[in-house]
């Protein structure tokens, strides 16, 4: 019998801690607040960035190129695209839009189009991270290198060409149906 009183008391005392543990309580030190979807989005292409950044410096550590980080990003991101496959061009010019706008400063535009083929303009809004010249050891020309080129080859393997040109501040891309 005292042993089932002790676990009873038991049972309902570690009940009791649990209960007023989980009540939240408004004389807490820290006031957590949720991020607006602004800054959200904000800090998502920042941290994009940062790890194609990240990811270029640590290929470069291990002797590995630029090109091999991109081909790799390629071959493991392209299978996200393939909801894309036989809807014409659509989509992957509302990707190119969504990546750039994404940006606070970020510009997108399309300068022409047809049934089998798009050209849009953009800036080239994360310029910023590289105005002391390297970030975290990258060049801004093997960041687009990765950043534009691995779209390439994702786009080549959905039967899309998508080729680019940075001429000064702009980016213009032509994305054209191959099949």
């Amino acid at each position: 019998m005292k042993l089932h009183l002790l676990s009873i008391l038991t049972v309902t005392l570690i009940l009791s801690l649990n209960v007023a543990y989980s009540q939240k309580s408004d004389s807490s030190r820290f006031n957590l607040t949720k991020a607006s979807v602004d800054e959200t989005a904000r800090y998502a292409v920042w941290r994009t960035d940062f790890y194609i950044c990240t990811g270029i410096a640590y290929a470069k550590s291990v002797g590995k190129t630029t090109e091999g980080f991109m081909k790799f990003v390629a071959e493991t991101h392209g299978p996200t695209l393939n909801s894309m496959k036989g809807k014409g061009l659509k989509p992957v010019v509302n990707l190119i839009n969504f990546v750039i706008t994404n940006y606070p400063n970020g510009d997108c535009e399309i300068v022409f189009e047809s049934e089998k083929s798009v050209k849009v303009k953009t800036n080239r809004p994360y310029i910023s991270y590289f105005v002391e010249g390297l970030c975290l050891g990258v060049t801004i020309d093997e960041f687009e290198k990765c950043l534009w080129g691995h779209l390439q080859l994702m786009l080549k393997s959905l039967g899309i060409e998508f080729d680019y040109q940075i001429e000064g501040d702009f980016i213009e891309a032509a994305v054209t149906l191959k099949q």
